[in-house]
């Protein structure tokens, strides 16, 4: 009966601990799936917080190099909002850019940069296109008119002093036809160089220059664009300056303006450093940085009513004058 019961109890202890050791296994297992789960929470909740930070300090970038790029860049073309949108490890931000004719805004282009967590950014593949419309003035160039593919309005045309083309445009004679009412940008290419001053000393009352077309090419480039066929130039080839630095037209921008734009690309090290440098290296020629009487215009844009705008004709500087966008009063 003495060993019946000691059986009995040996084997309820037995079944006890090991009932005791199940729970402690559960309760070890529960433990641990729930440390798990709170690291796993933890780690990407981390790695969510570490993937914004990186993609804003991306974006800010982006942006940031494409702003510059636009100080000397894009005719008479002002930067508006921006946006961005985040994914994961990328995103996408747009600057969407307008006009001013006269006071009178007008819509111009979007232009989306794609940027990732390794701070790597750049345009989407093709970037800005024009829209090409055959036109009977531009046959005699071999080309096509460019347009806005956002609005219908024409692109500006330039026409390098030394580059000789088999023809030029000078719609000057255009002016009748338009409208009085309306408001008009031209890019008036010059016979030659001129300082910002001189520009605005020589313009007709009425007449106002907005962007300068700044001289940055090499004799190299030159000669290339003198090959066959000698087109005139569009807005990614062409680089200066705005007039003015603020809308209210109070502080006139100038030579030294340019060149501390350019200085201040060459710092962000960023998508567009060869063409700061290049155009650094083509102005100050053999010095350690370029002056402000290194940088001339060939060119200026200028906008007005159609009245104003004729007194240019006949001026012996103006070597082309092709018509930009046209905005209404009201």
């Amino acid at each position: 009966m003495s060993n019946d019961y000691s059986e009995a109890v040996e084997q309820d202890s037995e079944q006890h601990f090991r009932n005791l050791l199940k729970k402690t296994k559960r309760k070890s297992m529960l433990r641990n799936i729930i440390i798990s789960v709170l690291s796993a929470m933890v780690v990407i909740v981390g790695l969510l917080i570490a993937d914004k930070m990186l993609l804003s300090r991306s974006a800010k970038q982006a942006l940031t190099d494409l702003y510059h790029y636009q100080l000397i860049s894009s005719p008479n073309v002002l930067l508006g909002e921006s946006q961005s949108l985040d994914s994961v490890l990328g995103g996408t931000a747009i600057y969407r850019t307008y006009k001013v004719i006269e006071g009178v805004p007008l819509p111009w282009a979007e232009v989306k940069v794609h940027y990732n967590v390794f701070g790597e950014y750049g345009q989407f593949v093709g970037g800005y296109s024009p829209l090409n419309v055959k036109d009977p003035d531009m046959e005699k160039l071999n080309m096509a008119r460019p347009y806005n593919v956002m609005n219908g309005q024409r692109e500006l045309l330039f026409f390098h002093p030394e580059v000789h083309y088999p023809d030029l445009l000078n719609e000057l004679n255009k002016l009748d036809q338009i409208d009085s009412g309306k408001k008009v940008e031209m890019a008036i290419s010059l016979d030659h160089a001129y300082t910002a001053n001189e520009i605005r000393d020589m313009l007709p009352s009425g007449v106002h220059a907005r962007w300068f077309w700044v001289d940055t090419y090499t004799p190299e480039y030159i000669k290339f664009m003198n090959g066959p066929p000698a087109l005139p130039l569009i807005s990614p080839n062409v680089y200066g300056y705005a007039a003015y630095a603020d809308q209210e037209d109070t502080w006139e921008n100038d030579e030294g303006k340019f060149i501390e734009y350019i200085k201040e690309g060459l710092k962000l090290n960023g998508n567009y450093d060869w063409e700061y440098t290049q155009i650094f290296n083509q102005l100050r020629g053999g010095k350690k940085e370029p002056a402000k009487d290194d940088v001339r215009s060939i060119g200026v844009v200028v906008t007005g009513s159609p009245e104003a705008l004729r007194a240019l004709q006949g001026k012996k500087y103006v070597r082309a004058a092709v018509l930009g966008a046209i905005a209404e009063n009201y």
